[in-house]
């Protein structure tokens, strides 16, 4: 009902949303470069923050950057 009333293509909110459409606000920016260097110098990291924050979305950002192999 709200798609339609909101002009929507598709749900939101949706866990299988696509993160290259999210909005990359200043701290997912944040988050992903924290990620990358992880990545980049093979560490660990903890990534915490409130419900909500954009945690699980970040990393699976940072999944579609790494090799499939």
């Amino acid at each position: 009902m709200y798609k339609s009333f909101y002009s929507l293509s598709r749900e939101p909110f949706a866990k299988e949303t696509d993160p290259s459409e999210a909005y990359q606000g200043a701290s997912f920016q944040e988050a992903l470069r924290a990620l990358e260097y992880v990545k980049r110098t093979r560490g660990i990291g903890l990534l915490i923050g409130e419900p909500g924050a954009g945690k699980t979305f970040a990393l699976r950002a940072l999944k579609e950057s790494l090799n499939p192999s």
